[in-house]
């Protein structure tokens, strides 16, 4: 990418000093735009970002057997209402709808009576069982507590699975298995999460578990075991029979061995059991040919506030340190004028090799101001090609540590890939 055609310029001040660090440095960077309270649209750099997340979380539900759908934003009433949740997002205010001539619909909020109406007449017979389906995609909430940039906004990307089963005992088989991906997923991505016991509260069902990651900036608060293996929400000590609770779907007896922390809500998952099959009279046919409801389990990670939660694990106050793997582009090229002519065909040599390549080309600034936009906007790696560059050897920086380099133009696509 050329920076001179990216519609991008950073700011010198920070513009709030409220917000967390990493989300001071996305609306420095001008990375991301807000256009009202939770309601921001991203830039380039972040849009590559968030694909890269989505790419792991991608690999990573396929090989655990998991079918991509997609599934509609806009949902009509009747099914809301046959599942009965309608008149309970309704009056809460969480919902975004409309009513139009041809009848009331809402924007997708989550999507259970969705994807049971889209997987109901596929799945007749015990036979065709189980089934885990899951998208990607946004949703809409009218969050009155819309704070932290992308932690909690109006509009957001959320991976949304669902699996339907012919036996309890089934369905808890798959929620251990979507456990051991939603670990899985969130190691490949650098973040250290804790499992942790949670409420159901309007999804139904019994048992459920978030996956927190431990933050400062988080607005959660978990209890913590000493060594950081078990922990759950403290909404669970509203619970009037919370003791035996913890017990019976944990295995916790004593919480006065567990501390107080904040965290960042990435993930939640749940056995709604029967609830929604009940409800909107979803069967098939078991062994002895009678209508069983189906067992539903439900999971959900989200995709942009992970995003910010691992911006903000990884930033300092000279801006964001993308890890590797998830980063926008590898490396960006800052040049003096005199070397212009080189810096372009370096640049040209990393896209043929297919290497993702910033080349900071903008006649607007010089290379101080630029080198700074480069921490800000987190590229792994910068490579200078100034006057003091000879033939085909360059001197790399890495954003991460600070650590400097020779590498010749011959060892860039091995040393890169």
């Amino acid at each position: 990418m050329k920076l001179s055609r990216a519609a991008i310029s950073t700011s010198k001040e920070r513009l709030s000093s409220e917000e967390m660090l990493s989300q001071q440095i996305f609306l420095q960077s001008n990375m991301l735009k807000r256009y009202g309270t939770g309601i921001y649209g991203k830039h380039n750099f972040l849009v590559r970002v968030q694909a890269n997340i989505e790419k792991v979380i991608r690999n990573t539900m396929d090989r655990y057997d998991c079918i991509e759908v997609s599934l509609p934003l806009l949902q009509p009433k009747s099914i809301w209402e046959a599942s009965g949740r309608w008149n309970g997002y309704y009056s809460s205010g969480q919902m975004f709808y409309c009513e139009m001539p041809n009848g009331t619909f809402c924007m997708a909020p989550t999507a259970e009576e969705a994807v049971f109406e889209f997987v109901r007449d596929n799945l007749k017979s015990y036979k065709d069982l189980p089934v885990t389906v899951y998208q990607i995609g946004s949703k809409f909430r009218n969050e009155v507590r819309a704070r932290g940039g992308l932690l909690r906004s109006k509009e957001f990307t959320m991976m949304d699975a669902y699996s339907f089963h012919s036996s309890e005992k089934d369905l808890k088989q798959e929620y251990a298995k979507m456990k051991l991906a939603y670990l899985e997923i969130f190691k490949r991505l650098g973040l250290d999460v804790i499992p942790v016991g949670a409420l159901n509260g309007d999804m139904g069902g019994k048992v459920s578990e978030e996956f927190m990651s431990l933050s400062d900036a988080g607005e959660d608060t978990i209890l913590v075991n000493v060594d950081g293996t078990l922990a759950f929400n403290t909404e669970l000590l509203e619970m009037l029979n919370f003791e035996e609770y913890l017990k019976t779907n944990y295995g916790i007896t004593d919480t006065a061995l567990f501390k107080e922390r904040r965290c960042i809500e990435l993930g939640h998952i749940f056995q709604l059991g029967q609830k929604y099959s009940k409800n909107m009279n979803g069967t098939f046919k078991d062994s002895n040919n009678l209508d069983i409801p189906y067992f539903m389990g439900c999971y959900g990670i989200g995709v942009s506030r992970t995003l910010s939660a691992i911006a903000e694990n990884n930033c300092d106050e000279t801006g964001i340190k993308w890890p590797e793997e998830i980063a926008p582009y590898q490396v960006t090229i800052i040049y003096t004028n005199s070397k212009r002519e080189d810096a372009f065909k370096l640049y040209d040599y990393m896209q043929r090799a297919g290497i993702d390549t910033v080349i900071d080309d903008r006649t607007s600034i010089r290379v101080g101001a630029k080198i700074k936009d480069w921490k800000l906007f987190g590229i792994p790696y910068m490579i200078i090609v100034g006057d003091k560059t000879q033939g085909d050897c360059f001197e790399v920086e890495r954003r991460k540590d600070g650590r400097k380099f020779q590498l010749s133009k011959n060892a860039f696509v091995k040393f890169f890939k």
